[in-house]
């Protein structure tokens, strides 16, 4: 391939350079011009088009939260617990009704639990002593905790080293991978041995039985067996009052599981756990802590709060608020971005929004605002204006509190219905931008075919630029032949020149 002249002019002392440049700029603004523009365009309503799914994303998942069966249907709760002392938290569910109740805490959930005292040294009836060093033999230890609902079998299994401390055990059982029950193991260190205790994961009456069998026990003398760890908990029936009980030869204390205990108006209510769900219609109740105690016709019992729910007008309507505050800010966000360019001299001055006069995003717009201006009555005779909606003359939306509360305390259903039930006005406007936001919808098909143009515009654009290179190439190709070729004419002339020069100057001296 012939070599390429990179800077024409040398050889003849022209400035072809000048003359490539400016024949190559030419020619580039032709190519481009054209491509320049349309890919300009391209990525400004690319830009848009991400704007406006991000913005109609977002006043989706907004107002999606200011709908549904009983949303509007809120409450407030006061009770009479002191600030210093809380027994139990109350909350209302979204069919709750206005109501009063009393609530006392009788009684907290608590896990079953097990445990026993290790003393460093013992005697025996014989008049044996024995000694505890803390380093236990091989062998695995099996924790029980009887069987589930349907009957099967709930253990696992932890290996133990020889040479295992108490604490390296504990850490064993509770990092165990195979412990998926939530049995906790604790070790204290005394000042005349240890205390080892296991503490079941579900609190509740029988719901779970702890228990703890060795096997593979190595034997190996001079270390403490494990049997000392041994606890059959079929063993608790022949407890004492304390709850101690003797298993294989060791004295361990046994602490039963309970449920939780309230009392809701005089009625007894029991939990396997503080939480009470299902059992009060309208509302779930967590209990903390026992209730303060209290005498009452001589008897001490637990203190009972009185518990006060009443329609929450304020809170129903921020619900609204939500959604027409979200309203307004995606309009204005649809408004900046459909703002028109100014145009001077007929050129474009590209200032407007990125989706400047852009027909899919002002039919969006006119079809949200027909879902707001043209909804009829229900059968009950409101409207969403007859309750408290407002339509302003700038487009946007305003709520009147106290119109909707009238409506609100009126006939809720009704304005459920016209809101925020299914087929209500915030269910309609999150489906249609729904049709435009989701996988395959009007946006994405949309950003597919912006995509491919762009890809269309930089492919011409690479074209172009080879395009430009070649014209280059082949304009330093000319300029440099033309280059060598003047400046062989100049090295002709200059040869004449001294010739000629030369002749004249011998005609002179002969004369």
């Amino acid at each position: 391939m012939a070599s390429i002249v990179t800077n024409a002019g040398t050889g003849s002392g022209n400035d072809f350079e000048s003359i490539i440049s400016a024949m190559v700029s030419s020619r580039k603004n032709l190519l481009n011009k054209r491509v320049t523009v349309k890919k300009a365009e391209v990525e400004i309503e690319q830009q848009g088009v991400s704007k406006l799914t991000s913005a109609l994303k977002s006043f989706k998942s907004t107002i999606d939260n200011s709908k549904g069966i009983d949303v509007l249907n809120t409450h407030k709760i006061t009770t009479s617990q002191s600030s210093n002392y809380t027994a139990f938290s109350i909350t209302a569910k979204s069919d709750c009704s206005n109501t009063s109740m009393s609530v006392a805490v009788n009684q907290l959930a608590k896990a079953e639990s097990i445990s026993t005292k290790i003393a460093t040294k013992s005697t025996k009836e014989n008049g044996e002593e024995t000694v505890f060093n803390n380093s236990f033999e091989a062998g695995t230890l099996t924790i029980s905790l009887g069987q589930d609902d349907e009957g099967n079998e709930r253990s696992f299994e932890v290996e133990i080293s020889e040479g295992d401390t108490l604490e390296l055990i504990r850490r064993r059982i509770n990092t165990s991978k195979d412990n998926s029950y939530g049995v906790s193991c604790n070790v204290i260190k005394t000042s005349d041995g240890y205390s080892f205790s296991l503490v079941a994961g579900e609190t509740g009456l029988d719901t779970q039985n702890l228990s703890i069998s060795v096997s593979n026990a190595s034997g190996t003398e001079g270390k403490d067996s494990l049997s000392l760890l041994a606890v059959n908990h079929s063993d608790t029936e022949s407890s004492d009052s304390n709850g101690k009980f003797t298993s294989n030869g060791n004295t361990w204390t046994y602490s039963s599981g309970q449920d939780a205990v309230i009392t809701v108006d005089g009625n007894r209510l029991t939990s396997h756990t503080n939480e009470f769900k299902d059992q009060i219609a309208g509302v779930e109740i967590v209990a903390q802590r026992e209730s303060e105690k209290e005498t009452v016709n001589g008897e001490e019992g637990s203190k009972s709060y009185q518990v006060d729910i009443t329609s929450d007008d304020s809170a129903a309507a921020a619900k609204i608020q939500s959604f027409v505050n979200a309203y307004n800010s995606l309009m204005s966000t649809l408004n900046t971005l459909t703002q028109r360019n100014t145009y001077t001299d007929g050129k474009n001055n590209y200032d407007g929004g990125d989706l400047a006069g852009d027909s899919q995003v002002k039919a969006l717009q006119n079809n949200l605002i027909s879902l707001v201006t043209r909804g009829s009555a229900d059968e009950s005779g409101l409207d969403y204006y007859s309750c408290g909606l407002e339509y302003n003359k700038d487009g946007t939306l305003s709520l009147d509190t106290e119109k909707f509360s009238k409506a609100l305390n009126d006939n809720i259903n009704a304005v459920e219905r016209l809101f925020t039930d299914s087929d209500g006005l915030i269910d309609k406007i999150s489906d249609q931008v729904y049709e435009y936001t989701k996988f395959g919808g009007l946006l994405t098909d949309r950003e597919t075919e912006l995509k491919s143009q762009s890809d269309y515009w930089t492919q011409k654009e690479n074209r172009n630029t080879e395009i430009l290179e070649a014209y280059e190439a082949s304009l330093r190709t000319k300029y440099g032949n033309l280059d060598s070729l003047m400046a062989s004419y100049q090295t002709s002339l200059s040869y004449l020149s001294n010739v000629i020069s030369s002749v004249n100057a011998s005609s002179k001296s002969s004369s």
